[in-house]
């Protein structure tokens, strides 16, 4: 049951995914929710994935059902059955949710599709998660996480330029993004539901929820018609600046400053060194002079060589010490036992230790989403048991429980969020992320930036024909469709009036700041709540707003390291793989549903709340199986390529003019399919490849065998032959692919094109969902305070004459 406390405690949500959906149920839960995990008889197909408590297999010891089903209750209903169909009927009139993985069409063909749920019950919400949507020409197209990897383009820049692209060995990371695009949609429709009393059909594809990760790739080909891959680096010159070096026990990630300013940048390091005694050939570089453009390679070489030294001879733990003591931007490359052992982690209790009825024995996990006016959730229970509350649940059935949505039907042609007021002090890529899905579903959203302190993400980036400007850049265009924006100098007595004023108007107040950066402000939640006391004000920054490394500068790229994503990206003979701001994407997929359902309990309730949301922590919750199989096994699970223990062939394959074509074979029923597509029918019984156990033990071999067969041929034609016959496989895509040639977005309109005064026409991302009673309506980006006036008169109440003196007093710059 859910706690009665808890921000989601009205809500029942039916879960009947698979591993594509898990992740969805469980943040549900953390959210407050009653999540009945509805199994088949013989238990979810997850139970029986690995790896597993003590490699013991068994239905309760899988420590991927553990990790993406705690605090859910299970239940067992045979849906193959009609008595079991009509069961889960007279449950779905007690639910507001119902989560789905199946193919698309199996729920309506077993009569439950949701027609037939809103029949019996007119307010339930269906979200419908498959790899490609409910329609279009790739939607009955098999997938895996590879596979969606690829198609989404994540693929084309993931790994090292000498080795196929590479997807993260942690492999459920396309499902994670589904999952928490997910809960978006079914918050949403639930916020509209409060309007007009009817439920909807929310259709997720998977394949969008992995490409909105991807700004980078499409803004590069939309604003210069340049594709990215995976040899994009840092350069200085000819010379490749190293992102990653090696050091006693590992690896740690820095980045050595280059061009004016670098000596500003590099003081931390070098104070360490004056404290130790090192670096004096170092120090003797004037390295804000450097003629950069001119270095070659090995102009560089013996000023890299004597970092690789300095840093060779100490540990992880040695480095990060110094660097969060000196303050350098350097960081791990952490493993999963580095991760547990983070002083951070656990000062923030980060970790639950859960109690395993069945094994009797105490598991650590993550726990705790977030922080603020308390942790959520309160409390994390262990994964259930199979059918563990059967008689609980349908106990209640036969007792003849009320059906929970008695909203009476209301006409009402508003946005699902409009009236929800913003106030957005976000920046970069997390903050635009956060609020996109506010603004284009009908928030009120406005956006604080000044000429003193432009948004970041405005100059980075690929700019359009490569000229830069701050009005150019394809990602900022991409990430801000809708909002208004407005320059407030935050430095200004004046700018700080405004500030509080616009805190004052807001139901959320948003922002990514480093830590205690809005407390110094005046903004922080105390002093908002003293003009705001019901406002909703949601930090997220890099490691939290306490604990000994809150004040740690960084950005996604590094937390994506400390994390540990790196080290599971790339091939175990290679350094790890190079992620860029990877946790920028994964952190919103938190922000969101945690405002979204605190805005549904201040609506109950009347109650505002702060929530604190550290970046780094939210990365860590989608590894937490390998976090598990280190906690439970005392294994670290490290990179291993394309190469997965339940799936043979499958990795990333050449085929004609070096494209790639990711394939997965997950089953020996799969493989006599592959061995038929290939036209080569007797190499299904070679005793080299005829069980999943052969064809691991000749893996490659087996290899082999399949690029000579993909290496002669288009990787799209890989892709639909082996599809016709029934095998996972999909494109590594490029940004050009997505934009340009992709049946099944364009089908969707995944991509929309948006007029802007600077760019003109270019094209933004919706949501992976559909909403089958709103539509996502995008707006273009806005200019550099394009704005003000408005939102000032207008929405804040300001007079002409209060506006020209914020404007003569240099507060509107």
């Amino acid at each position: 049951m859910s706690d009665e406390g808890a921000m989601l405690s009205p809500y029942r949500v039916l879960d009947l995914t698979d591993e594509r959906g898990h992740f969805a149920g469980k943040l549900l839960a953390d959210l407050g929710a009653d999540v009945i995990k509805v199994e088949p008889l013989e238990g979810d197909a997850a139970r029986r994935r690995g790896p597993f408590v003590d490699d013991v297999p068994g239905p309760e010891r899988s420590l991927r059902w553990l990790a993406w089903n705690v605090n859910k209750r299970s239940v067992t209903v045979d849906l193959s059955d009609a008595a079991g169909r009509a069961r889960f009927l007279r449950l779905a009139e007690t639910a507001d949710v119902v989560l789905e993985s199946f193919a698309p069409g199996q729920m309506e063909e077993l009569g439950l599709g949701y027609e037939a749920l809103s029949e019996v019950n007119p307010g339930l919400i269906l979200v419908s998660i498959s790899p490609f949507g409910q329609s279009g020409p790739y939607r009955d197209y098999r997938a895996t996480d590879i596979v969606l990897w690829a198609m989404s383009g994540n693929m084309s820049i993931s790994g090292e330029a000498s080795a196929p692209p590479a997807q993260i060995s942690d492999d459920y990371q396309s499902f994670l993004h589904a999952g928490g695009d997910a809960v978006i949609g079914a918050l949403i429709a639930l916020t509209q539901r409060h309007l007009t009393g009817r439920g909807q059909h929310v259709d997720l594809s998977i394949q969008e929820a992995t490409s909105r990760g991807l700004y980078q790739i499409t803004g590069s080909w939309d604003m210069t018609r340049r594709n990215l891959d995976r040899s994009e680096r840092p350069t200085v010159g000819g010379a490749d600046l190293p992102w990653t070096w090696e050091c006693r026990d590992g690896h740690v990630i820095w980045l050595c400053p280059a061009g004016p300013g670098s000596m500003q940048r590099l003081s931390g390091l070098f104070d360490w060194l004056d404290e130790i005694g090192e670096g004096g050939e170092l120090r003797a570089v004037d390295w804000d002079h450097l003629p950069l453009e001119e270095m070659t390679k090995e102009d560089w070489e013996p000023l890299g060589r004597l970092f690789a030294d300095l840093f060779a001879s100490r540990t992880k733990r040695e480095l990060y010490d110094a660097a969060t003591t000196y303050d350098f931007l350097l960081y791990p490359s952490a493993t999963s036992a580095d991760t547990l052992a983070n002083a951070q982690l656990q000062a923030r209790g980060l970790w639950r230790d859960v109690e395993h009825p069945e094994l009797g024995r105490r598991i650590r996990l993550p726990g705790v989403i977030a922080l603020g006016d308390g942790p959520i959730p309160e409390e994390t229970r262990c994964a259930p048991a199979l059918g563990a509350h059967n008689d609980e649940v349908f106990g209640r059935l036969r007792a003849g429980s009320a059906r929970r949505n008695g909203i009476e039907a209301v006409a009402s042609e508003a946005k699902p969020l409009a009236g929800i007021k913003i106030a957005d002090f976000g920046w970069f890529m997390v903050g635009p992320l956060t609020i996109k899905p506010f603004s284009d579903y009908g928030a009120d959203v406005v956006h604080v930036e000044s000429t003193a302190r432009l948004d970041s993400l405005r100059i980075v980036g690929p700019f359009q024909d490569d000229v830069p400007d701050r009005e150019r850049c394809g990602d900022y265009a991409q990430v801000r469709t809708g909002g208004r924006a407005i320059n407030v100098d935050l430095g200004t007595e004046a700018g700080m009036t405004i500030a509080r004023r616009l805190v004052e108007w807001a139901d959320v107040v948003f922002n990514n700041f480093s830590a205690g950066a809005m407390e110094r402000m005046g903004l922080g939640p105390e002093a908002v709540r003293e003009v705001n006391p019901d406002a909703i004000v949601l930090s997220c920054s890099g490691q939290g707003q306490d604990g000994p490394h809150a004040n740690g500068k960084g950005g996604g790229g590094h937390y994506a390291a400390l994390a540990g994503f790196n080290e599971l990206t790339g091939w175990p003979e290679d350094e790890p793989g190079y992620l860029s701001a990877y946790t920028d994407f994964i952190a919103p997929r938190f922000n969101v549903p945690l405002l979204l359902a605190a805005l549904d309990h201040r609506r109950r309730t009347g109650e505002g709340r702060y929530l604190d949301v550290s970046q780094f922590e939210a990365a860590v919750h989608w590894l937490t199986p390998s976090l598990l199989d280190y906690s439970v096994n005392e294994r670290v699970l490290n990179r291993n390529g394309n190469r997965q223990p339940d799936a043979a062939p499958h990795g990333a394959y050449r085929c004609s003019g070096d494209r790639w074509c990711a394939i997965a074979v997950t089953g020996d029923e799969e493989w006599r399919s592959f061995c038929g597509a290939i036209d080569a029918p007797a190499l299904a019984d070679d005793p080299r490849f005829a069980t999943l156990g052969d064809r691991k033990s000749n893996e490659d071999e087996l290899d082999r065998v399949v690029e000579q067969w993909t290496i002669e041929r288009d990787a799209f034609q890989v892709m639909e032959r082996l599809q016709a016959h029934g095998v996972a496989a999909g494109v590594v895509q490029t940004g050009e692919d997505v934009l340009e040639h992709d049946p099944q977005l364009r089908h969707r309109n995944f991509y929309q094109r948006l007029d802007h005064p600077a760019l003109g026409t270019y094209r933004a991302p919706q949501a992976s969902f559909r909403l089958s009673e709103a539509p996502c309506e995008l707006q273009r980006a806005r200019l550099l305070g394009e704005d003000t006036y408005e939102v000032l008169s207008e929405w804040l109440g300001y007079g002409d004459g209060e506006i020209e003196r914020f404007a003569l007093g240099g507060a509107l710059q």
